[in-house]
């Protein structure tokens, strides 16, 4: 007896051929073709129309980690002596030249003036500069110039780096320190004055 013949339409898979549902993806998976991610019951990729056979999807595990470096911080500004040694050096010599040829009266005058200039230039650059906290470089300038103007020297040199101990957070108990050496600084100003 002769087997019955199949319809012509209908042919049967091979059962080695057949998608398992242990072969059928479980999670998005990226497309074989161009790796568009898609859905698990995804069977043709919607950016390339390619077909997707099971077999060739990658499983989770087969993917390599990618390994993301975490960001560097840089290293914040410090202060510099050799910048403080040179800034201090030229003052000295400033201060000497001016007491020889000026009274006393102008001659705090005049460093005075340079420290106002100082503070006002420090303000400017440091705005055009984008550096965050502009205003106390400038008033750290103009209230301790030694030490201040010459870390913002070293400061406009290296823009991408923090300065934590200018810029960073300030206390209240830090704030409320700077508000009364202001005020004593004021005061022994106006109370030993000369007289007009």
């Amino acid at each position: 007896m002769t087997e019955p013949e199949k319809p012509q339409g209908l042919e049967t898979v091979p059962s080695e051929n057949r998608p398992s549902d242990e072969q059928s993806p479980t999670e998005p998976f990226p497309c074989p073709a161009c790796g568009q991610l898609l859905s698990p019951s995804c069977r043709v990729c919607v950016a390339c129309h390619h077909a997707i056979d099971p077999a060739e999807i990658r499983k989770p595990g087969a993917l390599q980690a990618v390994e993301i470096p975490p960001p560097q911080q840089l290293e914040p500004v410090r202060f510099s002596w050799r910048t403080f040694l040179i800034v201090f050096a030229i003052s000295v010599a400033g201060e000497s030249l001016l007491q020889r040829f000026m009274s006393p009266m102008k001659d705090q005058l005049v460093m005075g003036g340079v420290q106002i200039l100082c503070s006002i230039w420090v303000l400017y650059d440091a705005s055009q500069k984008r550096l965050p906290k502009p205003q106390r470089w400038a008033l750290g300038t103009l209230l301790l110039w030694i030490v201040i103007f010459p870390w913002y020297l070293e400061r406009r040199r290296r823009p991408t780096q923090p300065c934590p101990f200018i810029e960073g957070p300030v206390k209240r108990t830090t704030l409320a320190a700077l508000f009364i050496l202001l005020a004593v600084l004021f005061y022994v100003i106006f109370k030993y004055a000369p007289p007009r």
